[in-house]
């Protein structure tokens, strides 16, 4: 017997990997299949066979270590304790690499995109990680089932690879110290240009994802081990220059002063941000019954912006689009990335130079995603959470209090502030594990997803609020804006696509005014704050990435970045690009699958709305790397 080439053997094992990830990949295929359904069986397969290319550079980076000790040219290679050690860094690095694929299966239905490395620093945020894993754990037990399976299967089948083999299967080239040579530095060759994804003049990353898929395919065709090694320890955001400054500007104003020639209404402004309130679950939004009686009841007395889009897909960037009018135009949460220490206007620092009190009311754990200390970068003067509530009779067990106490404490916090005042409220009892109060299970109908009967708490709970609100002395003098923070998971198709993952209400409510009918222009969240201010015929100058839904000589449109491709949303149309070129265009309305790439076909209103993308990105990031947003 003569021991196996370490070369084989190193294919072998490199193998089984691409086998593995490929497994991985029709997983989150099959338990999101109604998510690509659309595809067809030629597409899903081009997919999963370009997708093999981001497998090898995930495999080879993370394998590094694994990779350098398995080349060791001397005999010590064979040796029982060798052959163990590299077992068990095989084992330790590829199991972590089945485990955050199978964690995507799911997360993937709240995020539609694939995790990256921010995930690792939205775990640090006080208690969150703790409190909700062993849940986590409880609700996707097979996910655990699974991963157990296939270390099991991995080990297995890595042991059945040999490390010898008949003397007759080496020849004489591969027993030279030439021919080891040769064959070391052409496997190191190999591992380079997989280290790169290809010979191309820079590394692929994440982007390179558009090459192949349109925005939320790519999270099919791309795998997690991968997005979260190519933003370990990125900034993400490059100087951009598209268009000189002034015509940046004019193109996407970002400083406003309202000429209005009303006079200053002194409101008080409660933004209410609704933990997961996609557009999908409201009746009055859409063609059956819904899980928001109480909102749909709302929205026919107020302003509804039916085509309202959130800029973000998580609660840590929903908050900052919401409050301070930043987009979600990067990789990582504004809250988490290194420009977190950044001067941020808001509706606070607006508001605050016409008198006003400034709270913010989060029935989370303090800590949780940092938005206590956001809140005050943010400008407000108090930030109420669990600590400040100071009753855990009332803590869900995983995030914080639940809705209804935590909003009537809420009206009492309000009752004793002097007029006029802003103030930001943040539900979270429809988030997951979407847990309600023992007292009311049963009184909710479940729906068809998890997400159902908490959704109808939550509005139960803002029904509750409503009702305590309307007999308090400050009511009849407020404005209330209500929206979600995101979207989260979905049964029907178009809220599924890389448009309606965005779709959530935004609703303007004044007791006793005119303020009532449905808006179909298209909407955003970064627009409250400028539309807040214009409402109010506020007449200072501010900074703000969005423009005033009730400007009519504004251009309106709606951005989001996932899969590291911008998109930005105008009317019935979609356009979606990486940082050069356009990728593809839609008709969302007359398309719902957006299978019909219209890229091209209209010439005029696809440069367009690809300058005002560009204009928008601009600002964005030189904003965000030159610290040039005025808090005030």
């Amino acid at each position: 017997m003569q021991m196996k080439n370490r070369f084989v053997l190193l294919a072998q094992r490199f193998l089984l990997l691409l086998v593995l990830y490929s497994f991985c990949r029709l997983l989150f295929f099959i338990f999101n299949f109604s998510y690509y359904n659309h595809l067809g069986l030629f597409n899903a397969f081009k997919l999963f066979f370009f997708g093999l290319r981001f497998d090898m550079v995930a495999i080879v980076i993370s394998n590094l270590l694994f990779f350098s000790l398995h080349l060791y040219p001397f005999r010590h290679f064979y040796y029982k304790i060798y052959q163990g050690i590299l077992r068990t860094i095989f084992l330790l690095v590829n199991s972590i690499a089945i485990l955050v694929n199978l964690i995507d299966i799911e997360y993937f239905r709240f995020e539609g995109r694939r995790s990256t490395a921010d995930v690792f620093k939205a775990m640090g945020f006080g208690d969150d990680f703790v409190n909700t894993v062993p849940r986590m754990i409880g609700d996707f037990w097979y996910l655990l089932l699974i991963l157990l399976i296939l270390i099991f299967l991995l080990n297995t089948i890595y042991g059945r690879i040999k490390t010898t083999t008949s003397s007759n299967q080496s020849g004489f080239f591969l027993k030279t110290v030439f021919g080891q040579i040769i064959l070391t530095s052409i496997t190191f060759a190999l591992c380079f240009i997989g280290f790169r994804g290809g010979i191309q003049y820079r590394p692929i990353n994440i982007m390179a994802a558009s090459q192949y898929a349109n925005g939320k395919d790519a999270a099919l065709l791309l795998n997690t081990p991968f997005t979260i090694i190519k933003t370990l320890g990125k900034n993400t955001l490059e100087p951009i220059t598209y268009f000189s400054k002034e015509k940046t500007e004019k193109i996407s104003p970002t400083t406003h002063h309202f000429q209005s020639s009303g006079t200053f209404r002194k409101l008080n402004v409660v933004i209410i941000i609704v933990e997961s309130l996609g557009k999908e679950y409201s009746g009055f939004l859409n063609n059956y019954s819904g899980y928001t009686p109480f909102l749909d009841s709302l929205m026919k007395k107020s302003l509804v912006f039916t085509n309202a889009y959130a800029n973000g897909k998580r609660s840590i960037e929903g908050i900052p689009c919401v409050i301070a009018g930043l987009p979600a135009l990067m990789v990582e949460p504004f809250i988490t990335s290194a420009y977190n220490g950044n001067k941020v206007s808001s509706l606070a620092t607006a508001l605050k130079q016409k008198g006003y009190s400034t709270l913010f009311f989060h029935g989370g754990t303090n800590g949780t995603m940092g938005f206590d200390n956001f809140t005050k970068l943010a400008g407000y003067d108090s930030y109420f959470g669990r600590r400040e509530y100071n009753n855990d009779i009332d803590f869900d067990g995983n995030w914080g209090i639940y809705d209804e106490p935590f909003l009537q404490y809420t009206v009492q916090k309000l009752n004793t502030v002097q007029q006029p005042f802003h103030a930001g409220i943040f539900t979270i009892s429809s988030h997951h594990p979407y847990k309600i109060p023992d007292q009311y299970k049963g009184k909710f109908k479940k729906g068809t997803l998890p997400i159902h009967e908490s959704m109808m708490y939550a509005d139960y709970s803002l029904k509750k609020f409503f009702e305590a609100a309307e007999k308090t002395k400050w009511f009849d003098s407020t404005l209330f804006v209500i929206t979600g923070d995101h979207t989260a998971l979905s049964e029907y198709q178009f809220y599924q696509n890389h448009v309606g993952m965005y779709s959530v209400p935004i609703i303007f409510y004044q007791s006793h005014d005119s303020l009532m009918g449905k808006s179909n222009q298209t909407t955003e969240q970064i627009d409250i704050l400028p539309g807040v201010l214009d409402y109010i015929h506020y007449n200072l100058p501010f900074f703000s990435f969005g423009q005033s839904m009730f400007d009519s000589t504004a251009d309106h449109k709606a951005v989001n970045y996932v899969n590291g491709l911008y998109q930005i949303i105008s009317g019935e149309y979609s356009l979606s690009m990486d940082t050069s070129k356009v990728q593809s265009v839609f008709n969302f309305v007359n398309d719902s699958t957006l299978s019909h790439n219209l890229k091209d076909s209209f010439p005029e209103m696809q440069l367009k709305m690809e300058r005002k993308l560009k204009a928008t990105i601009q600002n964005f990031n030189n904003a965000m790397l030159n610290n040039s947003m005025p808090e005030k």
